[in-house]
């Protein structure tokens, strides 16, 4: 038997402001020069998400593409073109055609790509590990299930509402 507890309206108020401002946080300008600090390759948080995006998906298997990308920042084809187009002229990927459609073409990270992407993480580890230097690990380990649970939560709605 599933119970419903009804969750009051102060706890969800506060839980939405600690949300609104964790990502008001990761946007920060202390942050992501924090994140990219010593990384010249990588001049911006946008072009960051793009390695990220395509790193992500080369993980799992999945050969990347500019629509690809587009659709995981959330943003129009040609907005995620032109950004691609700058991230390879810094030569941090590459752009192939695709063998088995000669219309969509493939992204790949280069190996200044990668190692400017790993840069950015240990930059990023190093700043989450002086956040959070203070806490536990079954902390971190709660926090991130808890979290874990709540993006699952934002799929759930988006999955049923989104495509509206």
């Amino acid at each position: 038997m599933h119970i419903s507890m009804r969750t009051s309206d102060a706890t969800l108020s506060l839980l939405d402001e600690q949300v609104l401002r964790l990502f008001r946080a990761l946007r920060r300008p202390g942050f992501r020069s924090r994140v990219l600090d010593g990384v010249p390759e990588i001049p911006g948080v946008g072009d960051l998400r793009i390695l990220r995006s395509v790193e992500r998906h080369e993980a799992q298997g999945v050969s990347p593409s500019i629509g690809l990308v587009a659709a995981e920042l959330e943003v129009e084809q040609s907005t995620a073109s032109r950004a691609v187009n700058a991230v390879i002229a810094r030569g941090l990927l590459t752009k192939t055609t695709c063998v088995n459609d000669q219309r969509r073409t493939r992204l790949h990270l280069t190996d200044e790509g990668v190692s400017a992407l790993r840069k950015a993480t240990r930059n990023r580890s190093a700043l989450l590990a002086e956040i959070t230097a203070d806490w536990t690990d079954e902390e971190c380990r709660t926090l991130s299930a808890l979290l874990a649970r709540l993006l699952e939560g934002y799929d759930h709605i988006e999955a049923a509402y989104g495509a509206r």
